[in-house]
């Protein structure tokens, strides 16, 4: 059988070995937990940037689609415009022949008036 000092000095020696053995199994976790870490960030990274690229693709797309139907509604706007002042022309002149239709049925009246 050993000796109580004997046991001591085991005990020491094993304790010091169990902490060693225990800090070495940390810093590998660590280690590991690192590099995972790092690893799942460069892959977040790399989605996000392709998510970017995704998103500014389909507001280019957009863009695009609404500008074409704006270009299309200016077109229209435009041929509503030429529609209007053609439409205020003709006004105009039919304007000016009632009115010369009214002063040439008033003159004739007064005419008819003296010759009658």
């Amino acid at each position: 059988m050993l000796e109580p000092k004997d046991l001591d000095i085991l005990k020491n020696m094993m304790e010091s070995v169990v902490k060693r053995s225990e800090e070495s199994i940390l810093k590998q976790v660590d280690e590991r937990l690192v590099r995972q870490e790092e690893s799942i960030l460069k892959q977040v990274d790399e989605k996000i940037l392709k998510s970017e690229g995704l998103l500014l693709d389909e507001i280019e797309r957009t863009r695009s689609i609404l500008e074409k139907q704006l270009a299309k509604l200016q077109q229209n706007v435009d041929e509503l415009y030429q529609y209007y002042r053609i439409t205020r022309l003709e006004n105009e002149s039919i304007s000016l022949i009632v009115g010369q239709l009214e002063d040439l049925t008033r003159r004739m009246e007064i005419l008819e008036k003296r010759t009658a």
